[in-house]
């Protein structure tokens, strides 16, 4: 083989190939009908000349410059459509939906947990009035207070959006802690933390019950509560599942175990962000504008918690779900 005069004759081909993956890479809507098929030309030419480098040529450098040119060329055929990104985030939503579905064991675990440190600190309140100042620290006494007022200060448009932020940047970040710390201790602090939010709200309604404020807690805390108590249970299962996967590895190492479940787990951590963030403004503009009636609070929330209930029982369910439920 006269490998001089044949890298002088393809070379011009092979060099043209490049560029037009360099074009397609780039932009692949640019590529006229006529480069794409002078581009199918020259790629089936590049694989011919590399069939025949392997077969006839002893330089290593020329075979795996070849083969780099042909291996891109393929990947730009072959590579997979760009995806819209309205269909990219359809395709996100529809995940989130299906992995709650099919994790739904550690979501109704995650939520029987919340309710009971709910309901465990109202009943151990008022069988043993004791038990107050372990479910109500001397840093929230003047939270308390505030809420046993039964109002709320005014707010201002300024005032509303920083506590927008403030919501937004650390609500999200307590659901990623309650969740990924399952991971580190079996578990074990995704239960506390679903216990402890939980028993703060059976505390504080025991509290605002004698004073005749409880239909003023729940209108205050139902409508962004929705989302975001929805938002902590989704954190609260994925630590759960993270928890199971190391003490359950059955016949897989433990680290095995956590990588078969960390996608499941990271989709509900990224779900529990989420909804952290869908209730910040409602929490910053909303819930606790004394200027809106409760009843109109109370009447958001529940269409709120029937659209969300729809939302995790039937978007994106696929023939298969549907045939095993």
């Amino acid at each position: 083989m006269n490998e001089q005069g044949f890298v002088a004759r393809r070379e011009a081909d092979w060099d043209r190939l490049d560029k037009l993956c360099t074009l397609v890479e780039s932009k692949p809507k640019r590529m006229s009908g006529n480069e794409l098929r002078e581009f199918l030309r020259l790629y089936r030419l590049a694989a011919t000349d590399l069939s025949t480098v392997r077969a006839k040529s002893t330089n290593p450098a020329l075979t795996d410059s070849l083969n780099d040119l042909v291996g891109r060329a393929y990947g730009v055929l072959y590579r997979a459509p760009r995806k819209k990104f309205s269909t990219a985030i359809l395709e996100a939503v529809e995940t989130m939906a299906q992995t709650v579905r099919r994790r739904k064991a550690f979501v109704f675990s995650s939520t029987a947990l919340f309710l009971i440190g709910i309901f465990g600190s109202y009943i151990l309140m008022s069988v043993a009035p004791d038990t107050r100042s372990f479910f109500v620290p001397p840093g929230m006494e003047s939270s308390f207070d505030l809420w046993k007022s039964g109002h709320f200060p005014e707010r201002d448009v300024s005032d509303s959006f920083g506590r927008w932020g403030m919501y937004a940047s650390n609500n999200p970040m307590a659901a990623i802690m309650t969740g990924s710390i399952g991971a580190g201790t079996f578990g074990i602090m995704s239960i506390h933390g679903l216990l402890f939010n939980g028993s703060v709200m059976g505390a504080l309604a025991h509290e605002v019950a004698p004073v005749g404020h409880l239909d003023f807690l729940l209108s205050s805390v139902c409508p962004h509560g929705v989302p975001e108590i929805s938002g902590l249970i989704m954190s609260g299962s994925a630590g759960l599942l993270l928890g199971y996967a190391l003490i359950n590895p059955g016949r897989r190492t433990r680290g095995e175990s956590l990588r078969e479940v960390g996608p499941d787990a990271i989709t509900l951590l990224g779900t529990s962000v989420l909804l952290m963030l869908i209730a910040a403004p409602i929490e910053g503009f909303f819930s606790f504008n004394p200027a809106v009636p409760g009843w109109l609070k109370l009447g958001v929330a529940a269409i709120s918690l029937a659209a969300w209930l729809m939302f995790w029982t039937y978007f994106g369910r696929t023939e298969n779900e549907s045939t095993n439920a």
